[in-house]
């Protein structure tokens, strides 16, 4: 996969285990549930920076800033989506380009009007939480799936 251009676009490299388990594993998801965001073409909607650069041309609406509140989308910091669930759970770095990537916390949600939990860990530790862990609420789907699965998608 192509890394640079997320690195220009964002100004700061991604954290190594999601690069990792996205060269692992490509384009797909976790048990149907999860979904990562690629490095693909940026004008691609669905990609890292595709969906970056959509939420930055919105940023400017107050209603739109108000539904990421205490984040914000900005230049080399901010909020970066790296994931979303079938539900609505989204997944997020609060990026920051003076720290290294692999020191961003996960920031998620349910659904896009509830609270925002914050997680110190890698995200390759939180993806295996919420695959896994029964007890890693609100965001588990282990007692829901019996096996964790990755589907490949084309």
């Amino acid at each position: 996969m192509e890394w640079s251009g997320t690195k220009r676009a964002f100004g700061t490299p991604l954290p190594a285990d999601f690069k990792e388990i996205c060269e692992v594993f490509g384009r797909g998801s976790f048990c149907r549930y999860l979904e990562l965001l690629l490095p693909v073409d940026a004008t691609e909607p669905c990609s890292l920076v595709g969906r970056w650069n959509a939420l930055k041309s919105w940023w400017d609406r107050p209603q739109v800033r108000s539904l990421f509140e205490p984040y914000a989308v900005l230049e080399a910091s901010g909020l970066i989506l790296w994931g979303e669930s079938v539900t609505e759970a989204s997944y997020h770095w609060p990026a920051d380009a003076s720290n290294a990537p692999e020191e961003w916390p996960v920031v998620a949600r349910t659904e896009p009007l509830e609270e925002w939990h914050r997680f110190d860990m890698a995200t390759s530790e939180f993806i295996c939480r919420l695959l896994t862990d029964g007890e890693f609420r609100p965001f588990s789907i282990a007692r829901k799936v019996v096996r964790p699965f990755f589907e490949s998608h084309p």
